[in-house]
């Protein structure tokens, strides 16, 4: 049973870091799309993989980025989730997962649309909060801390 939980550490360990390189490779190269097609030039060639978005408008490749940012955060949520469901089985822990998953978007969404409407421009702190925010639910750390939380529980009992 042990070696089965050591196993699993290691595939759930392999595929948060698969997920995140992956998004980082993605978001990295969209960004040099988004360069290339603002500039007129870039240092850096386009991957073949990104040519596809060269042939649409600069808005609608930034605004995709929103939208990817979304499918990625949901991508984390959902590997998160099987992730504490496996180590903990706790069906009240992922329910308050999945709201702390619920509230990081929802703060999120309510900073940049303050920063976007209110402050007039997106390099203002707010934007800076909603973006780490993002991080956040684009990455393991909510699924660790919940399993620590139920680790630690289970000690206390």
């Amino acid at each position: 049973m042990k070696k089965n939980k050591y196993i699993m550490f290691v595939f759930f360990g392999l595929l948060f870091g698969v997920l995140g390189f992956y998004r980082d490779y993605f978001f990295h190269n969209l960004n040099n799309v988004l360069y290339l097609q603002y500039n007129g030039e870039t240092t850096v060639p386009v991957r073949p993989d990104f040519q596809f978005f060269l042939q649409l408008p600069y808005k609608t490749v930034y605004y995709s980025k929103y939208i990817f940012t979304l499918l990625f955060v949901f991508a984390f949520f959902i590997l998160s989730y099987r992730c504490i469901k496996y180590y903990t089985g706790d069906k009240k822990l992922l329910q308050w997962f999945t709201y702390s998953y619920l509230v990081l978007l929802l703060l999120s969404s309510i900073l940049m649309l303050w920063s976007y409407f209110v402050v007039v421009k997106l390099d203002s702190d707010e934007y800076s909060v909603s973006r780490w925010l993002m991080g956040i639910a684009q990455s393991p750390l909510p699924a660790l801390f919940f399993i620590a939380t139920a680790k630690l529980n289970v000690n206390q009992k």
